[in-house]
């Protein structure tokens, strides 16, 4: 179970853009989300990565449900 602090990579794939943007340090989730809507209003999903040992998580649809924490 992750417990600490910045614990996800996240892959950002866009409407209007062929190349996905990653951030490697995502602590909450839901708060991530809320930046892409007021930054990058275009993105279409992300892919969650665990950042320490690289395994896929989860796949999350904008507006879909985003919870703080994947268990």
């Amino acid at each position: 179970m992750l417990k600490n602090k910045n614990d996800y990579s996240v892959i950002v794939f866009f409407e209007n853009s062929p190349k996905p943007k990653k951030w490697a340090y995502v602590h909450k989730l839901n708060g991530f989300a809320m930046f892409l809507d007021k930054k990058h209003s275009d993105w279409l999903y992300m892919n969650v990565y665990n950042r320490r040992s690289g395994q896929f998580m989860k796949q999350i649809k904008k507006g879909t449900f985003i919870p703080q924490t994947l268990m």
